[in-house]
């Protein structure tokens, strides 16, 4: 296999090619052959580490995320479901709405219910803005460059 050499100037494969019998136009093709098949045969550069890296941490932020979100609906979906549970007892039998809401536990009802209420708020509130993407962390800006007054 012929190899160009750029540090030797004697080195011409051209003439080389010429010098053992191939005519002009076959030196010509076989050196364009070689070039492009050299060109094919490179393979392509690795992925450096780093990328690796930094794509599989965010495969796991986002798998963590999503089973998070996960969890936070079913969540709200129980505080809602107690939450309506108070409010129909309220509305079909008002006067038990100061019992406690199960004989083990002696948290009056209502009280129950404006926890599942707050609850089921805040977590449908989190779990909206993780579907439109807004944080709820401030945004730092990096401060402006000091301007000197001459």
């Amino acid at each position: 296999m012929l190899v160009r050499e750029e540090n030797d100037e004697n080195y011409r494969p051209y003439d080389t090619l010429k010098a053992i019998g191939f005519t002009k136009d076959e030196a010509k093709g076989l050196l364009e052959n070689i070039e492009q098949a050299a060109d094919v045969q490179l393979p392509p550069e690795p992925k450096k580490a780093p990328d690796i890296e930094l794509k599989f941490r965010a495969q796991k932020s986002a798998m963590r995320r999503s089973q998070l979100k996960k969890i936070l609906l079913i969540a709200w979906g129980y505080a809602f479901a107690v939450w309506i549970y108070v409010i129909t007892i309220q509305a079909l039998h008002p006067e038990w709405i100061y019992s406690p809401f199960a004989t083990w536990l002696p948290i009056r009802m209502d009280y129950v219910g404006e926890g599942a209420f707050i609850t089921s708020f805040i977590i449908i509130t989190v779990v909206t803005m993780w579907n439109t993407k807004r944080s709820m962390r401030p945004k730092y800006r990096d401060p402006e460059p000091n301007h000197q007054l001459s």
